[in-house]
């Protein structure tokens, strides 16, 4: 069927990139910003790999012979997986990759590879050289390759990348015991970077303490005024004794200058040096997190006058002071509110660890729209894009040592990667101004040694020798190791914050882990309400604390897959795939209505709970943040109520409004549409100060009558680069548009244009099931930018399709063309029907139209009878 689409159906799409002007989101790349026409180049490294899941000899040899590889573009995560992958489902093992790549290089450059992360253990070749050796799979790393290049012709980068399990560096505990998963691969950004010989150090290979690269931090605030420092090192690789001058230009987002310091070295060959500026500025805005304003400081090497290096490094100007029983300080002002939120895991549905930078951002916006004002991540540090998220939208988070229940004590080596951790742990988000804490010890590990915590604190603040460093474990870790800031405890005089609450009491044993907080989306209405109620009591604990006790963060926003257990967990205000339980709006009606946030929807809000089905219950349960909400259920007039005054909600600044009795499905049997007047829809009023601010129409759903797609992209645009994905949605909906959550479906996704379906049948990715009446498909982009059309099938259903576009990449790309399109195909995973001969082809458009049509429909059911068949393998109950 896809062959004869694509022999047949013609679509050209011309872009022209000088004059196209796009609005994407723009990450950074290996830590910093780049200048535009700057000495220093980044090229995107994503693109254009080959792939072998398993060990074989020789790969890291330039004239291997890799033709029978699939062809991969990163990030990459060894394997599409099912919407469940816990328990161990995942492979674990030696995985390779390959690259080559052309690049011209003179007498005057530097080049460095840098990983991102790479799961495990990882070891890079570059022609045939050892270049990197890296263990633990959640920090960056970075290789000089200058030397070991060929100045003309071809190059060949092979990376070893295993992710079994190991007891010699952090994590170090077995998957099989682990809460998480060490889904594996080059599952995060790769970069080249190109500098002259004079230039700023890559954080990863500095050896200065507190060095590497370009650190800023505040030193004090007074007003709108800040007393900034800055750490800057630079090296000379060139073949004479420099005189250097380093140029620290401090810019507005929009990169308007606001103020420059200079400062210059005399340095040897092969020299660097750090070099350490303060200086004062007036009338600046000010990070915080319910304003989040950002800045950069522009770095500028000069040699002779002349600039041979150029980087940005995005910051906040921003202090924060612990003031034990008056709570957190932020710029000498108490922070207003309990800092309340989520934890967050990495994983996605069916690709695992290896997130485009787009579903990083739109798990932060997500979130912050659902109301969480903190992220505390569990359990190792988050991809840049995360924290890049956190900055922009003002969402406090931590970051830790990659560790769950586990202390290797008889093997040395553990214990001191355990500390080069700690340090590589700041030096990579050390200029974030989102974090808050820092997780300077195993996670739940009583036993770790007091004194091994105590050096993991004395090493982050020694890293981080500005204000705002505070270390954090659990209270009497916490107590002995002398770290700042307590996770749970009672001191009255040392702040404290609840890193996880809402689940651990209401799991039935460990073997089980049966929980009334744990339920899938298709469990209905009814457990995802006895779900966001239960956590309306555990938040409501929350709110009523002191202020020493800062907040507190639920487990977990977002569904994870885990390696002890073979259910993921399921008690996230997001699924997997992203989708929203109850426990989402109940957190965002927590929002004050005249709260406002840039990038984000605010305002008065309401969510009504009742489905309106057969299985609905009579009380109808509201959350919003208004004062009164007026209900009206088939016309008649249900009242005007406040929010719920019961004890258990006292805490809550918006508890939840419960209007009792009012649905029965007696009141509409019998009846036929609207033909006497009855209006079967619910219609519920939020009031503030008495009058009306925002309503909610929810209509009864009738039988299923057809698809409707919508892009879930959250206002990001798609990225053509091979590795930038989207959710599309297909909702289930009546005659009236009115969604059915509890029709079941396999829905069958279809694509048109330079994109796919990430996964296919033996995953269940494609048809996709639906879950409370919404399928997801994730449509990923290639590296041709266009016009996109996503069509979806159910047989018995009218079809929708959806178009949008994908945009060009504002980054580089460096990789061998030839040698992509000489690549194998992976596997895509799809059902392809028989295909037609092309001499018996209609030649009339709409003979042809009507052929695809059934070919389409055909597909669809024999994809849906192989998953019934599936599902339902010796045909139980038939």
């Amino acid at each position: 069927m896809l062959k004869l689409r694509k022999k047949n159906i013609v679509f050209l799409f011309v872009v022209l990139y000088s004059c196209l002007i796009i609005a994407q989101q723009k990450f950074s790349t290996a830590g910093f910003f780049e200048v535009e026409n700057s000495n220093r180049s980044v090229f995107g490294f994503n693109q254009g790999w080959r792939f072998y899941k398993g060990d074989i000899k020789g790969a890291e040899q330039s004239v291997f012979d890799d033709s029978n590889w699939e062809a991969a573009n990163l990030p990459h995560g060894l394997e599409i997986l099912p919407e469940n992958a816990s328990g161990g489902r995942n492979y674990q093992g030696k995985a390779w990759y390959r690259k080559v790549f052309d690049l011209k290089k003179n007498e005057q450059e530097k080049v460095y590879l840098y990983f991102e992360a790479v799961m495990g253990l990882a070891k890079v070749w570059v022609n045939g050289t050892l270049v990197a050796e890296h263990y633990g799979g959640y920090l960056p790393f970075a290789a000089d390759v200058t030397d070991v290049l060929n100045q003309n012709g071809k190059n060949v980068v092979a990376v070893m990348a295993d992710n079994s399990d190991s007891k010699l560096y952090p994590p170090g505990k077995h998957q099989s015991g682990l809460d998480f998963s060490y889904l594996g691969g080059i599952y995060r950004d790769t970069y080249l970077i190109k500098t002259g010989t004079v230039h700023v150090t890559l954080t990863e290979l500095s050896k200065t303490e507190a060095g590497g690269g370009v650190f800023v931090g505040t030193l004090d605030v007074h007003g709108n005024n800040a007393t900034i420092g800055i750490r800057t090192e630079v090296a000379n690789h060139s073949k004479q004794k420099q005189t250097i001058t380093v140029k620290s230009v401090l810019e507005d987002t929009n990169y308007k200058e606001i103020k420059s310091v200079s400062q210059t070295v005399k340095l040897a060959v092969n020299k660097t040096q750090q070099l350490i500026k303060e200086f004062t500025v007036k009338n600046v805005k000010l990070w915080h997190p319910d304003a989040p304003n950002l800045h950069f400081l522009r770095t500028d090497v000069i040699v002779d006058g002349k600039i041979v290096d150029q980087m940005r490094t995005r910051f906040g100007i921003r202090l924060f002071e612990m003031k034990g029983a008056e709570g957190l300080f932020v710029n000498k002002k108490y922070v207003g509110k309990k800092l309340v939120g989520v934890n967050r895991h990495q994983d996605y549905a069916y690709v695992g660890n290896a997130l485009p930078n787009s579903a990083h951002y739109r798990d932060v916006k997500l979130l912050r729209e659902g109301g969480s004002h903190i992220i505390r991540v569990g359990h190792y540090p988050q991809d840049d894009a995360f924290y890049d998220a956190c900055d922009e939208l003002g969402m406090l988070t931590t970051t830790a040592n990659p560790g769950w229940h586990f202390f290797n004590f008889k093997n040395k080596i553990f214990e001191e990667r355990l500390y080069q951790d700690t340090r590589n742990l700041v030096r990579k988000d050390r200029n974030r101004p989102s974090i808050l804490l820092w997780e300077t010890a195993l996670n739940e590990t009583p036993y770790q040694p007091d004194y091994a915590m105590n050096n993991m604190h004395k090493a982050a603040h020694a890293e981080y020798p500005f204000p705002g460093m505070f270390t954090v474990t659990d209270h009497d870790e916490a107590k002995k190791g002398g770290l700042d800031v307590y996770y749970h405890g009672n001191d009255k005089n040392i702040n404290s914050f609840n890193r996880e609450f809402g689940d651990g009491g209401e799991v039935d044993d460990w073997y089980s882990q049966n929980s009334i907080v744990r339920v899938r989306r298709e469990w209905g209405e009814k457990a995802m309400l006895d779900q966001s109620l239960r956590q309306a009591k555990y938040l409501s604990q929350r709110f009523k604390t002191d202020k020493v006790r800062l907040g507190g963060a639920m487990w977990a926003g977002i569904d994870h897959q885990r390696g002890y257990h073979p259910d993921p967990f399921l008690g996230g205000h997001l699924n997997v795939l992203r989708l929203p339980r109850y426990t989402y709006y109940l957190y965002q009606s927590q929002n004050m209505p005249d709260y406002k946030l840039d990038g984000i929807k605010t305002g008065p809000m309401l969510y009504i709970t009742n489905e309106l089905t057969q299985l609905s219950p009579s009380n109808v349960i509201i959350y919003s943040n208004c004062d009164e909400i007026k209900l009206t259920w088939m016309g008649k007039d249900y009242g005007t109520q406040k929010p719920s005054t019961d004890p258990k909600f006292s805490g809550l600044p918006h508890p939840p409004f419960v209007f009792k009795n009012v649905f029965y499905l007696d009141s509409i049997r019998h009846r036929k549409g609207d033909k006497k007047g009855v209006v079967r829809y619910m219609l519920a009023e939020g009031l503030i100060d008495g009058k009306v601010v925002v309503k909610e129409t929810k209509l009864y759903p009738e039988r299923s009558e057809r698809l409707q797609l919508s892009i879930a992209d959250e206002d990001l645009e798609l990225i053509a680069n091979n590795s930038d994905f989207v959710p599309v949605r297909a909702t289930i909906v009546d005659r009236n548009n009115a969604k059915k959550v509890l029709a079941e479906e396999y829905v069958y996704f279809e694509v048109e244009g330079p994109a796919e379906v990430i996964g296919g049948v033996r995953n269940f990715g494609n048809p996709a099931k639906s879950s409370f009446g919404v399928a997801t498909a994730l449509i990923r982009a290639t590296t041709t930018p266009g016009k996109i059309t996503v069509r979806a099938f159910v047989n018995g259903l009218e079809p929708d399709e959806i178009t949008f576009e994908s945009k060009p990449s504002k980054l580089k790309m460096l990789y061998d063309n030839d040698y992509v399109t000489q690549s194998k195909k992976g596997n895509k995973d799809i059902v392809v029907v028989e295909q037609v001969e092309q001499e018996k082809l209609p030649t009339n458009v709409k003979e042809l139209q009507e052929e695809v049509k059934a070919l389409r429909l055909e597909l669809v059911g024999k994809n849906q009878a192989l998953m019934e068949l599936r599902s339902n393998p010796k045909g139980k109950g038939n």
